[in-house]
């Protein structure tokens, strides 16, 4: 009898339970991929019916092989959709210290209009779109939602600067339910009424410093604010970033440089007019590849750094198609302030862009990713001894912090897939 029960067919022996916790983790897996799929098999729908749509529909630019790349007059220049135009401000409901959120329009797109803040991408329903797709872009890049080690048992209270919508850490909070989540943006354009329980948002200017306790986080994450930062500030923020971080946390920083890789000559020479409008407005157009020197100049130990290359088009499979839809999204963001810069109108800037796309398939284009992470050391008994004293009302006030003289990190190449690695700079 006990034999023939071990050979019964797979299908009715009895399969062992689930954790709640790993139904959760499925099923955010499942979800993720699903949306992925979803997003690019929406976006081929649209693009199968480019020429069957009229110009007041859509503004296409030509597509390689087929796909036609998104649109870059969007439902954000539709003057139905927001009611307002370049010059006017609205308010809207926020977290806020006066209870609104002021919003300006620049070229049909809506930003932020928070004094002190240098943020110069839009904060709109379209920009929102773009960071969603661009997060599982970059997730399928690193091959996870962190490249340092994380483990819900260890890391309990995580921060996650500049969240956006709030993509990474609602994924996050979903997985390790057992860790609490706090996301801090310029804008309020997270999902404000179905959130995981152990989820929260805060409207922040990081740029004013961080509203919280020493040593309060036990992970800290940021990327994707190389248009938030003025290059000056990258050491306080990071500072700041490190000052929240308990002893043993983490931090890590994630960015794509202004630049790309393997460009042909159109996109070069507009990529350098970026370059130049964004050195103009005190932006580091270079910190990408300076975030570990970053992290070890803050007193960060076993810093580590790699890079994923990402490929932008058709050429690239799919990972390259939606990394070319992400690069839509971009252009159409930063439409305003290339035009601003060049002179350009709409008709001259639609076909620079159609030259570009074209580009990102015959030159095999791609983007580097960098990241960075580190840990905060524990203080030593000195230094316990040297920080009681310097509570003292006798004490003297200077203290020292010797930068680290640790050598750079070597890159860690992450290829999807195979590039000319011999263009990168």
């Amino acid at each position: 009898m006990g034999s023939s029960q071990s050979s019964l067919p797979g299908r009715l022996q009895k399969k062992p339970k689930m954790t709640q916790q790993e139904l959760q983790r499925q099923y955010q897996r499942n979800l993720s991929e699903q949306q992925l799929a979803e997003h690019f098999s929406a976006r081929q729908a649209l693009e199968s019916n480019t020429f069957t749509r009229g110009p007041q529909d859509f503004k296409q630019i030509p597509g390689i092989n087929g796909h036609a790349p998104s649109v870059i007059a969007s439902t954000a220049n539709n003057e139905s959709f927001y009611h307002q135009r370049a010059t006017t401000t609205v308010h809207s409901a926020s977290n806020g210290k006066n209870g609104r959120q002021n919003y300006r329009w620049f070229d049909g797109r809506r930003y932020h209009n928070t004094e002190g803040a240098v943020y110069m991408l839009p904060n709109d329903i379209d920009e929102m779109d773009r960071l969603h797709l661009q997060h599982y872009v970059i997730r399928h890049a690193f091959g996870g939602n962190t490249r340092a080690k994380f483990d819900g048992k260890i890391h309990k209270d995580v921060l996650d600067v500049g969240c956006g919508p709030g993509t990474w850490i609602l994924e996050m909070s979903t997985e390790y339910t057992e860790t609490n989540f706090t996301g801090i943006d310029i804008s309020a354009v997270w999902p404000t009424e179905i959130r995981p329980r152990n989820c929260r948002f805060q409207v922040v200017n990081a740029l004013q410093g961080l509203p919280f306790e020493d040593n309060t986080f036990d992970f800290v994450y940021q990327r994707f604010m190389i248009f938030a930062y003025p290059a000056k500030d990258w050491p306080f923020i990071i500072q700041e970033l490190v000052r929240v971080t308990k002893p043993g946390g983490t931090v890590e920083l994630t960015e794509i440089p202004i630049l790309s890789n393997a460009n042909g000559p159109e996109l070069a020479k507009i990529l350098e007019v970026l370059e130049q409008f964004c050195i103009s407005k005190g932006f580091d157009t270079k910190v990408a590849k300076k975030m570990d020197i970053l992290l070890r100049d803050a007193g960060l130990d076993e810093v580590k750094a790699c890079h994923a290359s990402i490929p932008i088009g058709a050429w690239g499979a799919k990972v390259g198609q939606l990394m070319r839809e992400n690069s839509a999204g971009l252009w159409s963001s930063l439409r305003g302030w290339i035009k601003e810069s060049t002179g350009m109108n709409d008709a001259q800037y639609e076909a620079m862009v159609k030259r570009v796309f074209i580009e990102y398939e015959t030159h095999k284009c791609y983007a580097n990713c960098y990241c960075a992470w580190g840990v905060k050391p524990q203080p030593s008994e000195q230094q316990t001894a040297t920080q009681a004293a310097l509570t003292t009302p006798t004490s003297a006030s200077e203290s020292s912090h010797p930068a680290s003289l640790i050598s750079s990190q070597a890159d860690i190449g992450l290829s999807l897939p195979t590039v000319n690695h011999a263009a990168v700079v």
